[in-house]
This record gives structure tokens, sequence and C-alpha cells, in this order.
């Protein structure tokens, strides 16, 4: 098949919608198939564009036999509803011109989420193209963003809902990340035979215990006697970060307990003032790292953190970062309910705690700290786990049953 994806996202861009587009298109082209990935130019999550790819209108690339097509839009930091929404807009605007007059024929077109303008530029490339639609959800938009305050406007929100229920109505197939997702979205009569459920997952062969961390240990200073809690990825509204600095607050009197944050986003400089104002010296706070080394990053720490702001809509999400730290065999520290706690309970990979307590993590917390033996337990169990049931290969090898059916 000739399979074409929209993205606005791809490597070297970090994030979990550049990590899936990218290792799934990697595997089909390894079965023979060829794939036209169009994205933007790399810019997230801090709106740079780095310098080989400023002044450029269009950037054609080869990515393990990944036909990757760069579009221009406008590069904005991951923070800022109005500018957000240009970045947005241009991103669909360059989208169409580009996979209707550069990408060439197709068999199948196929659009990803969380923002829904991509999904529209997706359905109109398919008319075009004469070929079916299939729209991937990564997340629930727009009742993700409503629950988190960032959009109040009735008829924006109105707007929101209708191109929704547009796509849904319009796409051959919708594939989503989770089984409680697909289940939301039949429940809403959009039809339960064209839904499919292909989680997120991992390559099991890069995100694997590596003796990397140690390293990175060293180079911080972090001894032996040093337990480090890391977080590590996007710094935004959905992660209710401020939370674990309360833990931090908490727990600050003892002194080998250490709260790292590797990343950036729309939260990240608020929480570093936070953290300064509240004079907490067992937080350090690092800036993304490329994706090569994160598999050392989870190895240097002790317990993986996982949070969710307490709202309803992320019951339907799985962190794709639960997956990774699995598979580097690293106890992980759930905030979150629903679908993400419902996997950490069957794997047996750590402990969840309600969204948002930070009494609740303290207690979870000192429980892992005090028994370390409980942590190499979650670790092996996590790995076992993810190697089960979210390998990356497979996932991409459903997907290619999803296109089968549409292309038909």
């Amino acid at each position: 098949m000739k399979i074409l994806f929209l993205c606005q996202y791809f490597p070297p861009e970090m994030g979990a919608p550049s990590a899936r587009t990218y290792e799934h298109a990697r595997y089909w082209v390894q079965e023979g198939h060829e794939v036209t990935v169009v994205c933007g130019l790399p810019n997230h999550p801090d709106g740079i564009v780095p310098p080989e790819y400023r002044g450029k209108w269009l950037v054609r690339e080869n990515w393990d036999g990944i036909r990757v097509l760069r579009g221009w839009l406008y590069a904005t930091p991951n923070r800022g509803v109005l500018k957000r929404s240009i970045a947005f807009l241009t991103y669909m605007i360059s989208s169409i011109l580009v996979a209707i007059f550069v990408a060439g024929k197709c068999d199948v077109v196929v659009a990803t989420s969380p923002q829904m303008l991509c999904g529209l530029a997706g359905y109109i490339v398919s008319l075009f193209k004469w070929r079916p639609f299939v729209l991937e959800i990564r997340d629930l938009w727009p009742a993700q963003i409503i629950d988190l305050g960032v959009i109040k406007n009735r008829l924006v929100i109105k707007l929101l809902f209708v191109l929704e229920s547009f796509l849904y109505r319009r796409a051959k197939a919708i594939v989503t990340i989770a089984p409680a997702m697909s289940r939301e979205i039949a429940g809403r009569g959009f039809g339960e035979d064209k839904i499919f459920t292909i989680p997120n997952g991992i390559d099991e062969e890069f995100f694997k215990p590596t003796e990397g961390g140690k390293k990175i240990r060293a180079e911080k200073g972090w001894d032996s006697s040093k337990i480090v809690v890391l977080y590590i990825g996007t710094m935004g509204l959905s992660q209710g970060l401020e939370t674990i600095l309360w833990v931090a607050e908490k727990i600050k009197d003892n002194p080998n307990i250490l709260f790292v944050f590797v990343g950036a986003g729309a939260d990240c400089e608020r929480l570093i003032a936070l953290a300064k104002e509240k004079g907490l010296t067992n937080t350090e706070f690092y800036p993304p790292v490329k994706k090569r080394d994160m598999p050392d990053w989870y190895c240097a720490s002790d317990i993986c953190l996982v949070p969710l702001k307490k709202r309803n809509v992320f019951r339907f999400n799985i962190p794709s970062k639960m997956f990774e730290i699995m598979a580097c065999e690293k106890p992980i520290l759930l905030g979150a309910e629903g679908q993400a706690r419902e996997i950490l309970e069957q794997s047996g990979a750590g402990i969840a705690v309600e969204p948002e307590n930070a009494d609740a993590y303290v207690s979870a917390l000192l429980e892992m700290v005090e028994n370390r033996e409980l942590g190499e337990k979650f670790g092996k169990k996590g790995r076992e786990y993810v190697l089960a049931h979210f390998t990356r290969r497979e996932n991409a090898k459903r997907y290619l049953g999803v296109f089968g059916k549409v292309v038909g």
C-alpha cells in the first residue's frame, strides 16, 4: 500500500505523537509499503526551528525509508491559546497543500489528533485523492481542553464539537489508543464496527535497561544514597506537576530524596519559579533531552512519576511514558484514574494514587523508598508485561489490518 500520514509532529521533535508515527511508519516500510509523512518544520516544544530548517517552505527528507515532507507553519512555544491555534491552522493549510500537490498518489489517508485541524486536513486531502480517510484519536479533543479550562468561549466550544462529530462521521475508520476511548466514541453513536483500539507501545530494543544511567548519576552528583524520583516529558497543563512540588515540600527534610524534572512546556517556567519560591533544595530541573538519551535517564532514576490532573477526561488516557518506564524496568508512581490505573494494576509495575492528592503521593513514595526490593519487583513485572502486550511492532501490524479493511 501507499500510506499518506498527516501528523504535525515528527522526529527530531520529542513526544508521543512523533514517536508513535515514526515507529509505526518504519515498520510499515520494512513490510514493503510506501509511507509518506506530511508534518511541520521541527519546533516542538520550545517553538524554536533548528537553523537547518529556517526560512524554508518545504523540506524533503528520508527517515529509514519513510518519505518525510515538512511544510512551513507558524512556530511557537507549547503555551498560549491564540498562538498555538495559529500554529495548528497554518499546519492545516500547509499540510493540505503539500499532501495534494507534492505527496503524490496514495491508497489511504491517515490523520492524527489531538489537534482536530489535522484531522480536517486529512479529510480534505482524502476528498482530493478519492481515497479512504482514517482518523487517529490520541486524546479526546475538544473535551480535554475544555475540561482543563483552556477554552471557555461557548461558540468556539460548540464549533469544536461540531468539527469532532463531522470527522467521526466521515472517517472510514477511527483508531484510538485506549479501549475506554473507543467505548466513549461508540457510545455516542459513531459506529462500533469502524472503531479500532491500537494502544501506544514501545520499541523494546530501544527502551530497555542500560548502563548509561550510572554515567548520568555520576555526572549529576547523585550518589548511591540518593533516591532519584524522576519526571520526564511535557510540563503542561495536563500533568498537574504542582502537586509533585507539594510532595517535595512535605518531605524536604529527607535529604536522600531528590525530585528531578526533565522537559519543557506551558507550565515549566511557573513550576521552576514556584520551586524557588518554596525554597525547595530537593528539586532539580533540566531541559528536554534527545530521545536517544531517554533510556539512560530512566535508568538513572529509582522511581518514575506519571502524574495527571484529576479530570474525568483523563480516565480515557494511557500516557505513553508508562510503557517506556516499564520497558526500562523502573517502578512507576502513577497519579491517574481509569484506563491508566487499570493497566498499572494489571501489570503490577508500581503504585497508583489519587490524582492531585499530595498526601497519597507521599505515602506511596515513602513505601517505595523504604522497600527497595519492592521497586525492583515492580520494574521486572513492568517489562514482562509490556513485552507481552505493548510492542510497537505488533501494534503496527494491527494497524495494517485496519488499512486493509478500509482500502478493501
